[in-house]
Order: structure tokens, then sequence, then C-alpha cells
């Protein structure tokens, strides 16, 4: 099955922009017809490169922030938009320069600044839609600063997410590396001096001796298998069906759905605010998740919507939400406030999620610490307490 994008209109003269799942190109198109809908573009969604390793200009968040807020502030100081673009030319790495410098061309021999940045290939669809919510409603520097906000505190949270995983990783690797080194050269080292004492050697330790030993041997084609097990992991997580396989795998975690409702809070939040229709701001908001599964569940909330359900409901039908979420964004509904109450379901998520992060260290750090000194520390009084008793008996006699 492929996935087609098509942009069509209703009887009443509505225009939609949605996506949907077919075999073949006329498959789709009947598909449309079906809906009672009059086609007016249809194409197939591309698919990134399966194995795309080098960096995209303006792939980062707080690179995006800043050149949004940067670009709002010149516009504010009463500069065109070709002229403030120009100057930021200037302030980018070579790769962002080029990009900048071709929209400028683009804009330049008439196209709007919106189609301009879409030819560009590599800005996020979040923030092309509001760039367009600017040019159209004439509030360019406010979405961009809107914009900025937004990658800003995005930026932040992941930030938050990487540290905390930062750390018990390296402590993880550290008592690998360590437990390997006992094993593969301590060890034999005391079996040595056990041997010339005639002293037994204690079970445990010869136990940890033979897989010392082993280790030493076939270590090197362990090490080489686990490398290759892990390449061969990450080149497949870098085709189409590998990027599906780990976004199914992770849409089960209930941590990780925590975090797109936070994103789609977010975003949600920020379409609103420039003016877009809940239903527009839905399938706007299915690009930023990054995730096919939440966009499934995104699309099927905004087909209900248009046929005129509730949102609430229809968004916790969809296996997406949150109690949080489905009860805050009732009383948005209710009380036509949905913006603010959006911003506000964002900020809780955002502080249970750190606040789970937080516990999760707490708990994390030290107890991989315990483990690593009482794996050690039973190691070597399992060697040396033999040691000391027979320098005991010997002193005895």
């Amino acid at each position: 099955m492929k996935e087609f994008i098509f942009k069509a209109c209703s009887d009443d003269g509505t225009i939609m922009e949605d996506s949907l799942r077919a075999s073949s190109r006329q498959e789709a198109a009947e598909e449309i017809f079906s809906r009672n809908l009059h086609l007016i573009h249809l194409e197939e969604k591309k698919e990134p490169s399966s194995f795309s390793f080098r960096r995209r200009p303006f792939s980062s968040r707080q690179k995006l922030s800043l050149f949004a807020e940067e670009w709002a502030s010149l516009l504010d100081a009463g500069l065109t938009i070709t002229d403030s673009i120009s100057l930021l030319e200037n302030q980018m790495e070579r790769k962002e320069r080029d990009v900048l410098s071709s929209i400028t061309k683009t804009i330049s021999s008439g196209h709007s600044v919106g189609e301009s940045f879409e030819r560009a290939r590599c800005f996020p669809p979040f923030f092309l839609s509001l760039l367009s919510v600017g040019e159209l409603s004439g509030t360019l520097p406010e979405e961009l600063h809107r914009l900025s906000r937004y990658y800003l505190k995005e930026d932040r949270f992941i930030s938050q997410l990487k540290g905390a995983l930062a750390y018990p990783l390296f402590v993880t690797a550290f008592a690998l590396c360590l437990f390997i080194v006992i094993l593969t050269f301590i060890l034999p080292s005391f079996a040595l001096l056990f041997d010339s004492l005639s002293i037994p050697f204690p079970p445990v330790a010869s136990l940890a001796l033979s897989l010392g030993l082993w280790l030493k041997d076939y270590g090197l084609h362990l090490a080489l298998c686990f490398l290759a097990a892990l390449l061969g992991a990450i080149l497949f997580f870098f085709t189409r069906e590998g990027r599906r396989t780990s976004q199914d795998l992770l849409y089960r975690s209930r941590f990780y759905r925590r975090i797109l409702l936070v994103r789609f809070c977010a975003a949600l939040s920020a379409l609103l605010e420039s003016g877009r229709t809940l239903s527009e701001s839905l399938r706007d908001t299915r690009e930023v998740l990054g995730n096919r599964n939440a966009q499934k569940a995104l699309s099927f909330v905004a087909a209900h919507l248009d046929r005129g359900e509730d949102f609430p409901d229809t968004l916790e039908k969809s296996g997406f939400s949150l109690p949080l979420v489905h009860h805050l964004c009732r009383v948005g509904m209710e009380s036509g406030e949905l913006p603010r109450f959006l911003r506000q379901a964002e900020e809780i998520l955002t502080h249970e999620t750190e606040r789970k992060i937080r516990r999760f260290r707490t708990i994390l750090e030290p107890s991989l610490l315990l483990f690593t000194g009482a794996v050690t520390a039973l190691m070597v009084f399992t060697v040396m307490l033999p040691v000391f008793q027979a320098a005991g008996s010997h002193m005895g006699f």
C-alpha cells in the first residue's frame, strides 16, 4: 500500500488537504470521489531516503529557533523580507547560506514566501504551515516569534531526555568494561598465585575464571559478532520497514505517547492561535509528530471531525489521548478557548514527564553504582579471603 497526499474541494467550496493509503493512484482517486469531493491535486508521498546520514540544512531545532527569532526581529525593524533574509545569510554556515540564497532568488522571481521555503525542501511542515499563515494574514513576525518559542521549548525538552539517559548509559558502559578487565586480566593472575601457594580456588571465582578465559579466547569473535549485529540493526532501522517497526514499538510505550502528546498540544495550540481552523490544524499537526501510528490517529480524528463529530470524544476514541488531555480539550471546546487549554495540557504533561525523568535518574543512578560496586566487591573478597585465611594459617604454624 502506498500513501497519497491530496487536495480536494467539497460541494460547499471548502478546500481540504489530507492523505490516504491505496495500492495505486487510480484507487486513491476513486476513494476521494467516493467521499463526494472534487479532486484538485493528488501525489504519492515521498518516503525519505533509506540511508540518509548527511545532516540537512536547518535540521537543528535550536538553529530553527534562532533563525526564526532573528528574522522576526529584522522584520519588526522595518526591513523587507528579501533584505532580511539576505542579511541573515552572512551569519549562517555554507549549507544554510546556500539555501537562503536560493530562497531569496525564488521570492524575487515572484513566488510567495511559503512556496519559496517549501521548494527548499529542508524546512519541517510545521514551520512551513505557520509561515504561510503569517504571510496570508500579514502577521509574519508574530508567527516567526511563535515558531521560535515552539522550537526552543522542544529543544530544551529533548535535551532533558537525552541528559537523563546519558549518565546511566555511561555508568553501564563503565561497569561492563570493568567486569571484562577483572575477568580477563585480574582473575587469571590470581589463579596463578593460588596455584603456586597450593590454595584451592573458590567455586565462584573458578566460575568467573572460566568465563574470563573463554572471553580471552573468543572475546574478539564475540565482539565482532556483536558489532555486526548492531550495524545490521542500525541499517535495518534506516530502511522504510525498519522505521515502521521502530515506530510501532515506541508507540506501545505510554511514556513515548506522552512525549508525542506534548508535541501535539504545543503544535495544535500554535496553529489554532495563528487563525487556522481545527480541522486544518489537525492535518498540519500530523507531520510534526513523526510517528505513523499517531498520524493515523489524527487522520481518524480529522475525518470524524469533518463529519461533525465531537473533537474530544473522537480524540479519545483514537487511542492517542490521555484522560488529562481529553478533559482539558473538553473544557477548551466548551469555553471557546481551546488553544489556552491545550497550552495548559502541554505544560502539565511536560512537568509530569520531567518529574518522571528526575525520578528515573534518582533511582537508576545510585542503583547502577551500587550494583557495580557490589559485584566488584564480591569478586575481590571471593578472591582475597582465601589468601588471608592461608596467610593466617601459616602464621599460626
